[in-house]
Formats: structure tokens, C-alpha cells, sequence
């Protein structure tokens, strides 16, 4: 019996003495092949000053029915007068309030596809009647290391998954007196 390449070149398959298959193999990751192969891979990058503590700054809905895959966010904050903290909650419902649109940038640049949602940044988007969704991760920017304006990565500790409809949203905590520089890394894929 003969594997063989599935292509019909004629190549047959290599199997080593210790009857294991021989294959030279590319892997790549999932954010990797929703970027190149289908143009799926999005950042948001913006800049807000919150009104007050405990503000929605930043909110995300998917009108997709495909999933979109938060990576995680990129974050910076400059000039805060105390200890602060980001945090992140999922499905918040209501209207947000007086936010201003944000337009996801695609990161290949061969690809015309645009992200399917709601992206909006503001200094108080929970004003209106925005509200009832999970926190699921906080982080703690201590006042010096945050003056250092140094921005850093922070990866989810599990993708977070936005079906179709779903939520995802931005808080700011603590004395709220920063401005705050952040990028959130997504893309879709089923």
C-alpha cells in the first residue's frame, strides 16, 4: 500500500525504520493564516483621557457571524497621579454613549476586507445606558512605571471569543487623571 501526495505529482510518502511517517511540515498559527490567507487580522489603535473612574473608554461589538478572537491589547498611559488599573468586561448591554467611531486597521496590506462591528472610543461611554457585563481581567499600572511611558503587550490568557452580537469593552479605574494609548489586537476566523 502506497500513500500517496494527494496532489497527483506521483510523490509517494517516506516511512522511517521505525515505522513513523517522514514529512517536512509548515505550521503556522491561527492569527498567522487569518491574516495571510484570508485578510482577517485587525488592530485598533487610540488614544483617550477617561472623565472619571471607573469610565468605559473603549467598547466592541461584533456584527459578524463569524467569531472574532481577541488577541490581547497593547498599553501605555502617560502622566497618572496615582496607582491605576485597565480593566476588561465582556457582554455589556445598552447603547453607548457619545463615543467616537474607530475605524480597525486590516494588517495585510494585499486585503480589502474591512472588520464587521462596532468600534467606538469616548471619556465616559457607560454614561448612557450601557452596563451588566463580566469583568474578566484587570491590570495594575503602578504611577511611576506608567510615567515612564513605557507601552506593553499584554496577551489574554485565554483568546477571548466575540461571537456574532457579542460585547467587549474597556474600563479604566483609580484616579483616573492619565491618558491612556491602547491598541487591541483581533481577528475573525470560524
Amino acid at each position: 500500500m502506497i500513500i500517496g501526495d494527494g496532489e497527483g505529482n506521483g510523490h509517494s510518502a517516506g516511512v522511517t525504520d521505525e515505522n513513523m511517517l517522514k514529512a517536512e511540515c509548515v505550521s503556522q498559527s491561527v492569527e498567522h493564516h487569518a491574516n495571510q490567507e484570508h485578510g482577517q487580522a485587525y488592530s485598533i489603535p487610540f488614544s483617550v483621557k477617561p472623565a472619571a473612574a471607573d469610565d468605559c473608554i473603549f467598547y466592541l461589538k461584533n456584527n459578524s457571524d463569524t467569531d472574532m478572537t481577541i488577541e490581547g491589547v497593547t498599553l501605555g498611559a502617560t502622566d497618572p497621579s496615582a496607582n491605576e488599573t485597565v480593566y476588561f468586561k465582556l457582554g455589556d448591554t445598552g447603547t453607548p454613549d457619545s463615543g467616537d467611531t474607530l475605524t480597525p486597521v486590516n494588517l495585510n496590506t494585499g486585503s480589502g476586507n474591512s472588520a464587521t462591528g462596532t468600534f467606538e472610543k469616548g471619556t465616559d461611554l457607560a454614561a448612557g445606558d450601557l452596563a451588566g457585563g463580566s469583568e474578566f481581567e484587570r491590570i495594575v499600572l503602578a504611577a511611576t512605571a506608567a510615567t515612564d511611558k513605557v507601552s506593553s503587550e499584554f496577551n489574554f490568557s485565554q483568546d477571548v471569543v466575540i461571537k456574532e452580537n457579542g460585547t467587549f469593552s474597556i474600563y479604566i479605574g483609580g484616579s483616573f487623571t492619565g491618558t491612556y494609548y491602547i491598541t487591541v489586537h483581533f481577528h475573525y476566523h470560524d
